[in-house]
């Protein structure tokens, strides 16, 4: 009881994440399509650009959980896995299919062999969200060598070897598929299980020096966006763009960490429970909102619907209500399932 007390204000944390990432992927088609270069586009390629700390504040959020949880438990790798194979493969190969299944019947993509489908598999690169899953898997393999080292080794000691050796990666290596690497985001995950191993002074930190990071947030958020977009649609050069793309991330961690532990002491108890609603049905809206936005776009398509503005409106509203919802129904039929085999 005390432990869920205590982690109330990560059932919103994931809640503003989930709605973010639906909203970057309904506003992707307005970034990529809108005329370069009008105020339109910039409008919709800043606001895009803004929400993109969604996948570290992932992996920080999975880190915090899984130490916080096995902090007075003993990890035994074969269970934690099986478990993870059970909560998150088998609910992945199922969308796999539905979505190369529903893609390959409208022509979206080409028929895929064998070969392909593995790759496409492990990489995650089937639509966007998949690419999530291939990145806190190799979190998960390496997380019994994470508790070995937070067991072992000075926590400060530690986290500044770790931001040493990610600044020299983010700076000088450049691998294949780096965006699907779990290097590219060690930073957010270690400090994920840091704040879980020293929770209480994590969020006195996080109290503390609010204003600190408010700061950092709205300048590194305004350098990021406005020079991401110079790059991409003017051609200049981003220096240290993955280093900022890195402390953008942080501090947008740390200020919606702030907003979402200011809003649950304040919040009724209702809300909570709608917030911890949303944080049971996460995995899934991560999953499946993509699929809601095949199926909108493929229906304006058929009726003529052309307006850019208009589809992102209409798909935000539609994706979020039913991806929300059906995710809600599939987590509610599984408890009731699960009591179900309990009683017989």
């Amino acid at each position: 009881m005390e432990k869920e007390q205590k982690l109330k204000e990560l059932f919103l944390f994931t809640s503003f994440l989930c709605c973010f990432v639906v909203l970057i992927h309904t506003s992707s088609e307005a970034v990529t399509q809108l005329q370069m270069g009008s105020w339109q586009q910039k409008l919709f390629f800043i606001f895009n650009k803004a929400l993109s700390f969604v996948v570290p504040g992932f992996v920080f959020l999975s880190g915090l959980k899984l130490t916080y949880a096995y902090k007075e438990r003993t990890f035994h790798f074969i269970e934690f896995m099986k478990k993870r194979f059970t909560k998150i493969l088998i609910p992945y190969i199922c969308w796999y299919l539905a979505y190369y299944i529903f893609l390959y019947r409208i022509g979206f993509i080409e028929a895929k062999n064998i070969k392909q489908h593995i790759f496409s598999f492990i990489m995650g690169d089937l639509v966007s969200p998949f690419y999530f899953i291939t990145i806190i898997f190799q979190f998960y393999i390496l997380f019994g060598i994470f508790l070995f080292l937070l067991k072992k080794v000075n926590h400060l000691l530690l986290f500044s070897i770790c931001a040493i050796i990610q600044l020299y990666y983010l700076q000088y290596i450049y691998p294949m598929y780096e965006d699907r690497f779990f290097m590219t985001y060690l930073i957010y995950f270690l400090i994920g299980c840091l704040a879980a191993e020293h929770f209480k002074q994590f969020q006195d930190l996080i109290k503390k020096y609010s204003w600190i990071w408010y700061i950092c947030f709205i300048f590194l958020t305004y350098w990021h966006t406005t020079h991401a977009y110079a790059s991409n649609v003017e051609g200049i050069f981003y220096s240290y763009w993955r280093v900022f793309t890195c402390l953008f991330s942080i501090s947008s961690i740390m200020v919606f960490y702030h907003i979402s532990d200011y809003i649950t002491k304040q919040a009724p108890e209702k809300l909570i429970s709608l917030f911890k609603a949303i944080d049971s049905s996460s995995f899934y809206i991560f999953l499946g909102h993509c699929f809601l936005l095949y199926l909108c776009n493929n229906f304006w398509f058929k009726i003529g619907l052309e307006s850019i503005v208009e589809k992102f409106i209409l798909n935000s509203v539609i994706v979020f209500f039913f991806s929300f919802f059906f995710s809600f129904i599939y987590i509610i039929c599984k408890k009731k399932w699960y009591s179900i085999r309990k009683k017989v």
